[in-house]
């Protein structure tokens, strides 16, 4: 659970913070609100990238227990990316600052 956990949080700042997929996200903004509303929002893409990593590590079944998990892995990881987003954008800023290599 916690490597599934640590997966979903990696995917999140690899699409949606590294500096790789930057140029990808600005052209996305600019085609409307889903994409300006998911690409600005920490929780969003928590959640989005843990139900994408459930659905890819854990079987499908049409069970109110499935289901329950599957919807509460969403929101532990969405929260979790928004407290690591608020953590880290600030060190990450500072890094960026001190060594003169941009990663967002």
């Amino acid at each position: 659970m916690i490597y599934a956990i640590l997966l979903a949080l990696s995917i999140r700042f690899f699409l949606f913070d590294f500096i790789l997929f930057k140029g990808i996200r600005e052209y996305l903004k600019t085609k409307g609100y889903f994409f300006r509303k998911l690409l600005g929002c920490p929780f969003c893409q928590g959640f989005w990238c843990g139900l994408g990593v459930f659905l890819a590590s854990q079987s499908i079944s049409m069970h109110w227990q499935h289901l329950a998990k599957f919807l509460s892995f969403g929101f532990v990881t969405a929260y979790l990316g928004l407290i690591s987003a608020a953590v880290f954008y600030p060190l990450i800023q500072k890094y960026e600052q001190k060594s003169g290599i941009p990663l967002q």
